[in-house]
C-alpha cells in the first residue's frame, strides 16, 4: 500500500490528494504501523521499502519549494520526518545497513535545520540527535556543526536552542571537544536562566569526558564557577572533588588554581570546591609564597559572608590546615570555641569536636583524624550525572510537547512572512497575581518574577536563613531593541531596608540578559509584598511596570525543632492567634508532598504529632523562629521570635491557624499564607 502511495499518484487519484499529496495521513500510518514489526527478512521485501523509502526521501526538493503554502508543505514534511522516524528506528535496532541511505537521511536532516520554518528546524535538530547515535552517522553529521552553532546562538525560539544544545552534545568527540566546549562557555553567558543548569551539566560532563589533560578539565570548572556559579549542582563540584582526590599529579595544581580564585570575588560554589581542596592537599602548596597563614587568610575572609552548609566545610579545611601547620593551632582553637554556641547545630557539633580534637595534644590522634582522605570509587558519579542530563531531557520533552503546538494557515494564505513581526506584537502589562503566587510557591527559590512578549525578568533567592534574604535578578530583553534607563523602585517602607546594586540605571541590549543583586533586611513583619516600579525606555517611549516581589514575612523564618509534647505546651500558652481558611486552587492529591512544600514555603520544621493527635495524618504542625534587626542596628542585633503553625487539611481546603508573642506576627504570617495559596478569583 505504502509503494502504491509514494510510486502510484496519477491524475485518476485527484479525489485523494491533499494539496497534490496522495492520502499523506494514510502514508504517515502506514509509516507508523511499519514501526511496530522487524525490518524484512526477505530480499523482495527488502527491496521494495528500501525503493519506497528512497521514492520519499528523493521527492523533497520538489516537495519543500518556497511557494508551497503551509498546508501543504506541513503535510509532507509530516511524511518525510515520519520516514526519517522508520530509517532510525530500523538503524537503532541493528536492522537497517543501507548506508547510502543513512547519508541521504543525515543530509536531507541537515538542510532542515536551515530551512526558515521554526517547526521544521526542531523536528531536524529532534531527528538528528537521535540519528548522530546510530553508528557510522556521526561524521555525516558532524559537517553541520556550524549550522547548530548558529541555532544555538541566534534562534529566537528557546526550544529549538534547547535541541541545538542536545545536538551538541550527542556530536561532541575527542577531536571537536575543545572547540564545542569553548562555544558553549561562550554561549552560557548570554543564555536564559531556566536552560542554565542544564548547560552547565553538560559542559561538565564533556569536559570530563574528553580532557586530554585533566588541568583543562579544572580550569574549565572554574569558568563555569565564575559565568554561572549559581547552577552549579551539589553532583558537579562533588565529581570534581573526586577527581582531584583520584588524581595525585592533579592535586597540586587544582590547590594552587583554587587558592588564586579565592584571593578575588567567586562564586559560593567555589568557596566550596576551593576549601575542600586547600583544606585536604594544603601540604603540597607549601613554599616561600605561600604560607599556612596565606593559606589561613584566604578562606577566612570568605567565612563571614558564606552560608552555614559553607561555613561548616570551611571550619573542616581549617582544622586540616592546624594539622599541617602547628602555628596556627592557638588561633583556631579560639575560633572553634567562637563556634560552639553557633544557632546551626551543624557548625555547633564541628566546632565543638574539632576544638576538642585540637585541644588534646595528642599528635597521633590528630593525624590519624584528619589524613587525607582516601580515593573515591570511580564512576559513580559520573553515572549520576548522565541520569541527571536523561531525567532532564526527558523532563523538558514532555514538557515542550505541552507548549509547543504546529499551526496552519487557511489554504488560500501564504504563510512566508507570518513570524517576521510576531514580536513587535508585544505590550508590556503590569505584573499578574498569578506570575506572583507561582514564584512563592516554587519549592527551588527560583522562577520568573515577570514575563511578557519582550521582556522577561527571573528571580533566584535565598531565604529561610534568618533576618536576611538574598535575591538575584535576571532582566532578559526578548526583543531586537534595547531596554534603555531601567530602574527598578521600591515603595517605603519601615518594614525593611533594601539595597540594590548596581543602583543605577542599566541597559539590556537586544537578545542580551543583565543582572542585579537585591539585599533585604527584615525590621518588623511584613503583610504584603514589597512593591516596585520598574521603568525603561524602549523603542523611544518611557514604560513603567507595576510588580510585587516575593518579600514577605515567611522569608524571614528560619526553621526550629521542637517535641509534640512542648509544641502543644507553647500551643496552649500562648494567646495571639490568627486564623483562617483558605480555598486551594486545586486539589490535593498527594497530602505527604503537600505537607513537605507547606514545610519548605514557610521555612519551617515539620514537627511529629504521633501519639498526641487522634489523626495526625490531616493535621500538619509547623515551628520556627521570625527574626528582624532594628532599623539603624548592626546584624548582631537580632530580635528572634518563636512561631507555632497549625493546618488542619482537606482535598479542596485547609484551616490555618498562627501563633506567636505577637499579634501582627501572626496576623502577617496567616497573610503570607493565603497569599501563597488562595484560589484567585477569576
Amino acid at each position: 500500500l505504502l509503494q502504491k502511495l509514494a510510486f502510484k499518484a496519477t491524475r485518476s487519484h485527484n479525489d485523494y490528494k491533499y494539496y497534490g499529496t496522495l492520502c499523506p495521513w494514510l502514508q504517515i500510518r502506514c509509516l507508523r504501523l511499519l514501526q511496530y514489526f522487524p525490518f524484512p527478512t526477505r530480499d523482495e521485501d527488502k527491496k521494495r521499502l528500501e525503493d519506497t523509502i528512497g521514492k520519499i526521501l528523493s521527492t523533497e526538493k520538489k516537495k519543500t519549494s518556497k511557494g508551497a503554502k503551509a498546508n501543504k508543505s506541513n503535510a509532507d514534511h509530516a511524511i518525510l520526518f515520519e520516514c526519517l522516524n522508520l530509517i532510525i528506528h530500523y538503524a537503532q535496532n541493528g536492522e537497517f545497513h543501507n548506508r547510502a541511505m543513512l547519508g541521504k537521511a543525515a543530509a536531507l536532516l541537515g538542510r532542515f535545520v536551515a530551512l526558515k520554518e521554526a517547526n521544521i528546524r526542531y523536528l531536524g535538530l529532534d531527528c538528528m540527535a537521535r540519528l548522530a547515535k546510530v553508528e557510522g552517522t556521526l561524521p555525516k553529521i558532524q559537517e553541520q556543526l556550524t549550522t547548530i552553532q548558529y541555532s544555538l546562538h541566534k534562534d529566537l525560539d528557546i526550544s529549538i536552542r534547547k535541541r541545538a544544545l542536545d545536538m551538541l552534545f550527542v556530536m561532541c568527540d575527542e577531536g571537536n571537544a575543545p572547540k564545542i566546549i569553548q562555544e558553549l562557555l561562550v554561549f552560557l553567558h548570554a543564555a536564559e536562566y531556566q536552560i542554565r543548569e542544564e548547560l552547565v551539566l553538560k559542559i561538565a560532563i564533556l569536559a570530563e569526558r574528553f580532557a586530554t589533560d585533566l588541568r583543562w578539565y579544572i580550569d574549565v570548572i572554574l569558568k563555569l564557577l565564575t559565568i554561572a556559579g549559581d547552577y552549579i549542582s551539589d553532583d558537579i563540584w562533588y565529581r570534581v572533588i573526586q577527581i582531584v582526590t583520584n588524581n595525585e599529579r592533579l592535586q597540586k595544581y587544582a590547590a594552587l588554581t583554587m587558592y588564586k580564585a579565592l584571593e578575588g570575588k567567586i562564586h559560593e560554589n567555589g568557596i566550596k570546591v576551593g576549601g575542600y581542596i586547600i583544606g585536604e592537599f594544603c601540604d603540597q602548596m607549601f613554599s616561600k609564597k605561600i604560607t599556612g597563614r596565606n593559606l589561613f587568610n584566604v578562606l577566612n575572609r570568605h567565612f563571614p559572608t558564606s552560608s552555614p552548609s559553607t561555613q561548616a566545610l570551611l571550619l573542616s579545611a581549617f582544622v586540616k590546615l592546624a594539622n599541617t601547620f602547628e602555628e596556627l593551632r592557638p588561633e583556631l582553637s579560639k575560633l572553634f570555641s567562637r563556634y560552639k554556641v553557633h544557632a546551626d547545630v551543624e557548625i555547633q557539633q564541628r566546632a565543638c569536636e574539632y576544638s576538642a580534637i585540637n585541644s588534646n595534644g595528642d599528635e597521633k590522634l590528630i593525624e590519624s583524624v584528619f589524613e587525607v582522605m582516601p580515593a573515591f570509587e570511580r564512576d559513580q558519579s559520573d553515572n549520576m550525572l548522565l541520569k541527571r542530563v536523561e531525567t532532564q531531557s526527558k523532563r523538558r520533552v514532555v514538557e515542550e510537547k505541552g507548549e509547543k503546538s504546529q499551526t496552519t494557515e487557511d489554504e488560500d494564505e501564504d504563510d512566508e512572512d507570518e513570524d517576521e513581526d510576531e514580536e513587535d506584537e508585544g505590550v508590556f502589562e503590569d505584573q499578574t497575581q498569578e506570575e506572583l503566587q507561582a514564584l512563592l510557591q516554587s519549592a527551588s527559590g527560583s522562577g520568573y518574577l515577570y514575563s511578557s512578549p519582550l521582556l522577561q525578568i527571573g528571580v533566584k533567592m535565598q531565604v529561610g536563613t534568618g533576618h536576611e534574604m538574598k535575591m538575584k535578578i535576571f532582566y532578559g530583553n526578548k526583543s531586537t531593541l534595547p531596554i534603555e534607563e531601567l530602574s527598578c523602585s521600591f515603595e517605603k517602607t519601615p518594614d525593611a531596608t533594601v539595597s540594590l546594586v548596581p543602583n543605577d540605571p542599566i541597559t539590556v541590549e537586544a537578545k542580551k540578559q543583565e543582572r542585579q543583586f537585591l539585599r533585604i533586611q527584615c525590621h518588623r513583619p511584613m503583610s504584603t509584598p514589597l512593591g516596585a516600579v520598574l521603568r525603561f525606555t524602549h523603542d523611544e517611549e518611557e514604560i513603567d511596570v507595576h510588580i510585587s516581589f516575593p518579600i514577605i514575612v515567611t522569608q524571614f523564618i528560619k526553621a526550629h525543632q521542637c517535641s509534640g509534647k512542648k509544641f502543644v505546651e507553647l500551643w496552649k500558652s500562648w494567646t495571639h492567634e490568627a486564623k483562617t481558611i483558605v480555598d486551594l486552587a486545586s486539589n490535593i492529591e498527594d497530602i505527604d508532598s503537600f505537607k513537605d512544600s507547606l514545610s519548605n514555603q514557610l521555612h519551617c520544621k515539620i514537627i511529629d504529632m504521633s501519639g498526641i493527635l487522634a489523626k495526625p495524618k490531616t493535621v500538619l504542625c509547623l515551628a520556627g523562629i521570625f527574626e528582624a534587626t532594628r532599623r539603624g542596628t548592626s546584624n548582631e542585633d537580632v530580635l528572634r521570635m518563636p512561631v507555632l503553625v497549625r493546618f488542619q487539611l482537606k482535598r479542596t481546603a485547609f484551616q490555618v491557624a498562627v501563633k506567636s508573642q505577637s499579634s501582627a506576627l501572626s496576623s502577617a504570617i496567616m497573610a503570607s499564607v493565603k497569599l501563597i495559596h488562595e484560589k484567585q478569583a477569576n
